[in-house]
């Protein structure tokens, strides 16, 4: 899956600059230019399994003048038994935000099937949003028609995937209630679509109930100051000390965490290649000079500095320790923070290579500490 981000940035020009009405649609979308904005490459019209569709081959296929709030989204896919993803995005709005569904066609029957995730700033979040709230273990038919309909009411949703009842309910889209473009996306593989049908209405019915929240653990850190400038990840990386130019001129903004646990980083800034990096500050005071053991997970790079010496670097990106590793976030690392009598500035500089940037943190707080 490291190659969905060209299809978020493909989706960025298509979701920006379009006019855009709501209507009510009666019948299928007609498959014509007119009626379609394709991507420059990796999109075209085509007959398949005797019907006129859209072929995604790498590309994105975005509905003109179509906007969409709530109502009921349906498609007809029909997908390979192959290594894939390909899928939706809806209310997408200018700066490459929107909502995200898709289906990973060579994970048919497993747990991580399909995914929910919202896209922030061009980054989605699959790696910090996992597990049955954000996916459905559906087995797939291949080469044939698959029917799928989402059912958006306000900040929830209904997913049926070849189903009389959802397979899915999201009962909290994470950018709330929006309105915005609907993109049809296919990648590393074949894709087509056909019998795309939008309905704009409020009068929708939710009857999926949502799996339970997770656990989270009761030290779990609420939320991070985190610096407004984006740097390169080879200002950090590999250097002994943090350079104090790097945190000059920051404005350090507050972010909370979401329901899974970790602070959303993209929620904040984009990346591009060059500058893929955020500074997350935590301020620990201690009455004494001391070691305190804190817990932290990230994706998908970090840096950790302690009054401006380095600690330690993790990677926790996708596949970098063999084929099948994920990257998925949690509080799987441990620091000893060598603290100093008073205050002390902890920053945890986080780089992101696709699929989610995140950071979480938990401490037990001794008596004579203090952390914000």
């Amino acid at each position: 899956m490291k190659t969905i981000t060209p299809i978020l940035k493909s989706a960025a020009l298509l979701l920006t600059g379009i006019s855009m009405t709501a209507a009510a649609h009666a019948a299928p979308i007609d498959m014509n230019a007119s009626t379609w904005e394709f991507s420059e490459d990796g999109a075209s019209f085509e007959k398949h399994l005797g019907r006129d569709a859209i072929k995604l081959s790498g590309g994105v296929a975005t509905i003109k003048g179509e906007t969409f709030k709530n109502g009921v989204i349906e498609f007809d896919m029909a997908m390979p038994d192959a290594r894939g993803f390909a899928g939706i995005y809806f209310r997408g709005r200018e700066g490459n935000n929107s909502e995200e569904f898709y289906l990973r066609s060579h994970l048919s029957g497993m747990p991580d099937a399909n995914q929910y995730t919202p896209v922030f700033n061009g980054t989605n979040a699959w790696q910090l949003l996992h597990g049955p709230r954000y996916s459905a273990q559906v087995k797939y038919n291949f080469d044939t028609w698959t029917h799928v309909k989402l059912v958006v009411k306000d900040a929830k949703m209904d997913v049926y995937i070849d189903s009389e009842d959802p397979v899915l309910h999201v009962d909290n889209l994470f950018h709330g209630v929006s309105e915005g473009s609907i993109t049809l996306s296919g990648f590393m593989n074949d894709y087509y679509y056909s019998n795309v049908d939008i309905t704009n209405t409020d009068d929708v019915t939710l009857r999926g109930e949502a799996a339970p929240l997770p656990e989270l653990p009761e030290n779990l850190i609420k939320g991070f100051s985190v610096g407004s400038r984006v740097v390169a990840a080879n200002a950090v990386e590999g250097k002994t000390m943090l350079d104090p130019a790097l945190l000059e001129g920051q404005t350090w903004q507050w972010l909370d965490i979401d329901e899974a646990g970790s602070a959303n980083l993209a929620r904040l800034a984009p990346r591009t290649r060059e500058a893929n990096t955020q500074l997350v500050r935590v301020e620990i005071t201690a009455d004494k000079a001391q070691l305190l053991p804190f817990k932290y997970g990230y994706s998908d790079r970090v840096s950790l500095f302690v009054n401006g010496t380095a600690l330690a670097h993790g990677n926790n990106t996708y596949a970098n320790r063999d084929y099948r590793y994920l990257g998925t976030i949690g509080l799987f690392e441990t620091a000893f923070l060598p603290l100093k009598a008073g205050k002390n500035e902890v920053v945890f500089a986080v780089s992101e290579a696709f699929g989610g940037w995140g950071f979480m943190a938990a401490v037990d707080v001794p008596k004579g500490v203090s952390v914000h």
